[in-house]
């Protein structure tokens, strides 16, 4: 091999993804190089020939050169036991030297890999040197770099679990979290994993405005901190309350754990000084966790350029970092960062102002927006790890080449599981399953002569035809179906990043990249209205490629948390331009200005609005502007605050050639011909569909109606015809119902965006208490998207009870009722409905949500008083009646109800603007409900409507048949003795729930509805069955109901509200003990669950608050009950502490789990959690609890959890206990400390020994 004259210096941009790592290498005269090896670190290859037992002839080498996989370690696809070394290899010949002889048993042709030993990185630019003969060490080089090391390891959980140390009371934070569980119907709730290890609580406090309450002892940290060294302990996260307004006690710790020899401790300040601590402590804890990681995997990649600073790193939000400034956290979204920018590069290039990014890789799709700019997100979400720091606003989907794809109760489903790198799609030879990979393969839309990798189209054959032999299906409704279902799910995120944020796709353009981005293009573009879509040249590399045009940069970002002065926000800019430049300038750039933007919001609410602008003197008018565009109205009289600056300084921008595509070209007709490589486009010719074109990297499917040409850069633009129908609005039968379930699904969660939005409210915004759903023409619940199951069973029972009052609805009618006896559960409650109609005038279905208004009037504050005894006592009662009457506005007689209440709403408001958001969200939702119906037709939505009612029913009877002829019984108790019986007779696929013998209706407000009970019974079916099936009515048709009158689940409501029950404990409180009833002592499933949602109300005529709080889950057998978790009927978020302490005159001394509070059982129930309250301001308080007295049960031998209890400390330190329902009023110095109830035990506790 020749060598170089000196230390010629080279460029590489790598790409390391889950399955492969891109790599582009620059040449000193500016000549491109590519290289695309598997993420390992590895080389693949089919073996076809055994020449000599320790001979190997092999196929598909990608030009491997001479000697350069000498020392390889070689495995075969099938033979998990054998490896061997390559001893040598002869390119001409193509054939391997090994140092063992192969096994007698291998069967060729099989696929084999060749383990380098090196990073994938280092691999690749190795690769490229050796195929120009060049020895690596004699040259120089210098690499950009984005990763998936640090995501992956995340999702693998393969960190150094960190010491972490907090402010003590909240040692338990971490695992509690915002309390919501994962997902809404496991039997047993799951949460996210907890990374940290040890965990030590601090003697340290600091007040919401900075000032130390207490110092640490900083001589007893000395000694814990030496203990825990001397264990062996070397990485630590220091993370304290209100440590954002003053970092001293976190920095005096974390300079004690250095000098103890800590090697690395992450001051969570540091990473996030914005208050809302959880976020910052979850930052604080990933980042230390992944720091040894990431620094080998950095350092093993700058070891191997030879030569100091040759490293930059992309972060997550699109800019290219020191390798000393590198950050874990910044590298979570790096890959798809590195993508969004080169993408952005090409499609600017080619004079696209508005485009929509899909990036296919191996396991999953990214999409991303421009519209005249990135946008951001902060904080962003990976896996279940919340990370604080800023990243391009990117959607992942679990749609990707490697998605297993499979038939699932007759419906056909596509991920989330990946086959991964190993065994990868069953054409790569490994034994993988059926991916899409192989779908695309085995429908001849990828090349086998252009692929990256071996393949073997017969492994995906033998796949399929297992499949069809299991699932009775032919294999074209099989192929198109996966086909269909991956395209709608791309489609769906897509969704999430356009329409629910107010742009419309149809005007964007799409630009498709990644490996698998061009065979999915056109069937994605179709469903989303897209005319065009850009392919740019190195597709398949394009992550590589946007690490060559990406800007070394800074996000510079500080808090202001002031009003909004002009001058002020002056000053804060020049001093974070100046530190954005400085720091810039060490990285050896010039650093300018690129964008600034601002985050605005009205005086006392948690959500800002994100304004970019110039100059400080234009954000006061660009804010009522972005604010009446959300919310369709700005608040007279209101305040206006500013929360924080962000500035975005980068190194000059490459300038990018312009790409032109020629005006008049020859149609050339290539459909019959099947496929073509990508270098015969010629630019003056234009290509109709379908026909697949194909390079080394990537495969583009031009559907038929498109057409495809070539620009003067190389990229490849589609455009559609019009006019072609084609087959763009067919759905292969398999797949139909899975499509119409996840449109429909799709529909309620981009309601329920529209809703969290442009809501107002804290509770509504920030606590998402609020659901949204679908419901067929007569009122019945078809699709809900996964909010608060308490509300999504009662929408059917409310629907048709308003359609009843209201048989003669007319378009643009919406309805409102908050009112119990009409489908409604407690008064805050209130929710909205509109009708669909088709072109007959008919309704076709409608559409309902369901928000809880945090301040709805009452007598007290919160509208959750303990004490009512009336509905008239719990506030404004909302019969029936229009929102809008064809149209027209009727909010005037809805604010003249809330005002003029016997217990008038304290913030109309805000009640107002929230039904103004609920009533955008459904106005939204009409809209995608008539493109629907206009798209397939009436007949063709109420068919699939139907059917997914029919599939959930069929689930249930399917589930009741499996209990023959039974009757099953059993009975729960309120705390004060009241019983709940049911009786559950089961026959033939069908059972009747009669909860004949329940305690009459009570005088308190421990009453509930139809609508609840129907909520409760629906959740426990869909929980009992288990199966992935949508939560609607259909779960509820092999099932009777019986509710006897005048019961506390059935009261007698009048026309007085005066003289009606109250019910604001009945959705809260009786929901959990009904499910508990169902699911624990009827079917005897799980142990009982806290049984209570611990609502605590407090505040004055300046403020109030509401929250819930979670506790145990019960146990079952095999499995342990969940600690400190949202159980059942609901699931809110818990409002942060800093932020509860920064809003309201409130201090929170202790946020922990209640060790010991689950019942015992070979199987322990789940704890409960302690909450210590200090009031700082005269204050009424209010409690709706259960669990006081009655213990939550355990099952077959388990012990029953430990019961609830609150405790009122006045300031002079009498305590006084109170009931489970109870109003007090508090002072200043008073606290409260609740308690929340453990989960029931299974088994027999002395099994454990």
């Amino acid at each position: 091999m020749k060598k170089a004259e000196g230390k010629k210096s080279w460029s590489f941009f790598v790409d390391t993804g889950g399955t492969f790592t891109d790599c582009l290498g620059r040449s000193p005269d500016s000549e491109w190089f590519r290289a695309k090896v598997l993420s390992r670190g590895s080389l693949s290859a089919e073996a076809i020939e055994k020449t000599e037992d320790r001979k190997l002839r092999v196929l598909k080498t990608d030009n491997w050169p001479d000697h350069f996989p000498i020392g390889f370690t070689l495995k075969l696809g099938g033979e998990e036991s054998f490896s061997t070394r390559i001893h040598g290899w002869n390119k001409d010949a193509e054939e391997l030297i090994l140092e063992d002889p192969l096994p007698a048993s291998v069967d060729l042709p099989v696929a084999v890999e060749l383990e380098s030993g090196w990073e994938a990185p280092v691999l690749g630019m190795r690769l490229i040197l050796a195929r120009q003969g060049l020895v690596w060490k004699s040259v120089g080089a210098e690499m950009r770099l984005a990763t998936t090391r640090c995501t992956n390891a995340l999702l693998e959980g393969k960190g150094t679990a960190p010491v972490l140390f907090i402010t003590s009371g909240f040692g338990d934070l971490l695992e509690i979290g915002d309390q919501r569980r994962l997902g809404l119907f496991d039997l047993i709730p799951q949460k996210r994993d907890k990374l940290t290890q040890d965990i030590i609580e601090i003697d340290e406090r600091i007040d919401r405005n900075g000032q130390v309450l207490t110092t640490p002892n900083y001589q007893e940290i000395k000694k814990i901190a030496s203990d825990l060294g001397s264990s062996g302990k070397r990485n630590a996260v220091v993370s304290f309350l209100h440590s954002c307004r003053n970092p001293e006690h976190e920095i005096k710790v974390a300079e004690i754990l250095s000098e103890a020899g800590f090697r690395k401790v992450v001051v969570s300040s540091s990473l996030y000084n914005f208050p809302k601590w959880l976020p910052r402590l979850e930052s604080g804890v990933v980042e230390a966790y992944l720091s040894d990681v990431l620094d080998h995997y950095l350092n093993q990649v700058q070891d191997a350029l030879d030569q100091p600073d040759s490293l930059r790193v992309m972060s997550s939000a699109g800019g290219l970092q020191k390798r000393s400034k590198y950050r874990a956290i910044d590298s979570l979204l790096s890959g798809p960062a590195a993508g969004v920018v080169g993408a952005g590069s090409v499609a600017k290039s080619a004079g696209l102002q508005d485009f929509i990014n899909l990036d296919m890789g191996g396991t999953s799709t990214d999409v991303s927006r421009y519209s005249g700019h990135f946008g951001y997100q902060s904080p962003h979400q990976v896996g279940d790890a919340r990370i604080a720091s800023t990243s391009l606003k990117i959607e992942t989907v679990a749609a990707g080449g490697g998605s297993i794809c499979r038939v699932e109760n007759g419906l056909l489903r596509v991920g989330p599981e990946s086959a991964g790198a190993h065994p990868g799609p069953a054409c790569y030879g490994f034994g993988g399953p059926l991916c899409l990979t192989d779908v695309n393969l085995l429908l001849g839309r990828l090349s086998l002569d252009d692929f990256s990798t071996p393949v073997f189209p017969e492994a995906s054959r033998k796949r399929l035809d297992e499949m069809i032999s299991t699932s009775g299906k032919n294999a074209e409704d099989l192929l198109h179906g996966f086909l269909a279902v991956a395209n709608d799910a791309m489609a769906n995120a897509i969704r999430k990043i356009s329409i629910e944020e107010g742009y419309d796709p149809a005007t964007h353009a799409l630009v498709a990249f990644g490996g698998a981005g061009g065979q999915h293009a056109c069937g994605v573009a179709e469903l989303l209205g897209m005319d065009r879509v850009l392919l740019p040249a190195d597709s398949g590399l394009l992550s590589a490629y946007g690490l060559s045009c990406a800007q070394v940069e800074r996000l510079i970002e500080q808090p202001v948390l002031g009003p909004l002065v002009p001058e002020e926000i002056k000053k804060n800019e020049e001093e974070m331009i100046a530190r954005g430049k400085a720091e810039l300038l060490e990285m050896g750039e010039q650093g300018e200005v690129i964008e600034k933007r601002a985050f605005i919001r009205l005086v006392g609410q948690d959500s800002s609005l994100e304004i970019i602008y110039r100059e400080p003197e234009s954000l006061q008018s660009q804010y009522r502007q972005k604010f009446e565009q959300v919310f369709g109205y700005f608040p007279s009289q209101a305040k206006i605050e500013i929360d924080s600056l962000r500035i975005r300084i980068a190194s000059p921008a490459a300038t990018e050639q312009e790409e032109t595509f020629a005006s008049k070209e020859q149609l050339v007709d290539r459909s019959g011909a099947g496929g073509m490589d990508r270098s015969e486009i010629r630019p003056d010719q234009i290509y109709a569909g379908p026909l697949f074109v194909a390079d080394s990297f990537s495969t583009l499917w031009v559907a038929a109606g498109w057409t495809v040409r070539s620009g003067s850069q190389g990229s490849l633009l589609l455009e559609r015809n019009q006019e072609y129908q084609g087959t763009q609005n067919e759905m292969p039968e398999a797949a139909s119902r899975e499509l119409f379930s996840s449109r429909f699904l799709c529909l309620a969660e981009e309601m329920g965006a529209q809703l969290e939005r442009t809501a107002l409210s804290t509770n509504v915004r920030e606590r998402l208490d609020f659901s949204c759903a679908l419901l067929n023409g007569n009122g019945y619940l078809v699709a809900n998207a996964p909010h608060i199951p308490v509300h999504l069973g009662a929408m059917g029972v409310f629907t048709r009870s308003l359609i009843k009052e209201f048989p003669h609805l007319s378009k643009g009618d919406i309805l409102v009722a908050n009112h119990p006896a009409f489908g409604g559960s407690h008064l805050p409650d209130v929710s909205v409905l509109a009708p669909v109609f088709d072109e007959s005038n008919e309704p076709v279905c409608f559409l309902a949500n369901r928000a809880h208004h945090a301040e709805i009037g009452g007598g007290s504050p919160g509208s959750m008083p303990a004490g009512s005894a009336t509905l008239e006592q719990e506030g404004v009662v909302l019969s029936p009646q229009y929102l809008f009457e064809r149209g027209e506005s009727r909010m005037d007689q809805i604010e003249k109800a809330l005002l003029q209440a016997e217990y008038p709403s304290r913030q109309v408001s805000e009640n107002l603007a929230d039904l103004s958001a609920q009533v955008a969200s459904l106005r939204y939702g009409i809209d995608a409900m008539e493109q629907l119906i206009a798209e397939y037709g009436e007949n063709e939505i109420t068919k699939q409507m139907n059917a997914l009612r029919e599939e959930s029913s069929l689930s249930c009877s399917h589930f009741l048949e499996g209990f023959g002829d039974t009757v099953l019984s059993g009975k729960q108790y309120l705390d004060d003795g009241d019983r709940i019986e049911l009786q559950v007779s089961m026959q033939e696929g069908s059972a009747i729930f009669d909860f004949t013998g329940t305690a009459p209706a009570r005088d308190d407000n421990l009453n509930a509805t139809e609508a609840i009970v129907h909520s409760a019974v629906c959740y426990c079916l869909r929980v009992l069955i288990g199966s992935n099936l949508p939560l609607n009515e259909g779960l509820l048709e092999p099932v009777s109901i019986v509710l006897p009158t005048g019961s506390l689940l059935n009261p007698a409501f009048s026309s007085d509200a005066s003289q009606s029950p109250g019910v604001a404990g009945g959705n809260v409180e009786i929901s959990q003990r009904l499910v508990d009833l169902i699911l624990s002592t009827v079917f005897q499933e799980v142990a009982c669950s806290q049984g209570t949602m611990n609502n605590v109300t407090f505040g004055n005529d300046n403020f109030s608050h509401y929250e819930t709080l979670g506790g145990g889950s019960g146990a079952r057998v095999g499995q342990e009950g969940t600690s400190a978790v949202q159980v059942h009927m609901t699931n809110t978020a818990i409002t942060d502490p800093e932020i509860l302490e920064t809003r309201f005159p409130v201090r929170l001394l202790a946020f922990r789990q209640r060790m010991g509070s689950g019942g015992h059982g070979t199987w322990p129930g789940g704890d409960g959690i302690e909450r210590d309250y200090l009031f700082e301001e005269e204050t009424q308080l209010s409690l709706l609890t259960q669990s006081r007295v009655q213990a939550p049960h355990g099952i077959a031998g388990g012990e029953s959890g430990k019961c609830g209890e609150q405790v009122l400390i006045r300031m002079d330190g009498t305590e006084e206990a109170m009931d489970s329902l109870r109003q007090a009023n508090v002072y200043p110095g008073d606290r409260l400390v609740i308690r929340t109830p453990g989960g029931g035990g299974a088994g027999e506790a002395e099994l454990l020994t």
